[in-house]
């Protein structure tokens, strides 16, 4: 039987004085610009906003990334669901 060695549920983020973060339960890096750095997670978007921003490491065993430069923000978005062709005509 194989081990599995990513179990991690759910997400966790630490900033250390505003410079650095890391947030694991990451599946992908969708963007990452100096300004702006958006993540996917298990079920939604994290947007991680502030100026000279710069992922490190990514991790995906681990489903870890690490970044630096000045955080100023964080922000949720939206619940990840797949939605139907006919879901996203008729709103």
């Amino acid at each position: 039987m194989e081990k599995k060695t990513n179990s991690v549920i759910g997400h966790s983020i630490q900033i250390v004085e505003k410079e650095k973060i890391e947030v694991t339960g990451v599946l992908e890096i969708v963007s990452s610009t100096e300004k702006e750095i958006v993540l996917k997670l298990e079920s939604e978007m994290l947007h991680i906003f502030g100026s000279g921003l710069a992922v490190q490491k990514l991790s995906p065993e681990e489903k870890l990334v690490l970044a630096s430069g000045k955080v100023t923000g964080l922000k949720y978005s939206g619940r990840l669901t797949k939605k139907t062709f006919f879901q996203k005509v008729f709103k």
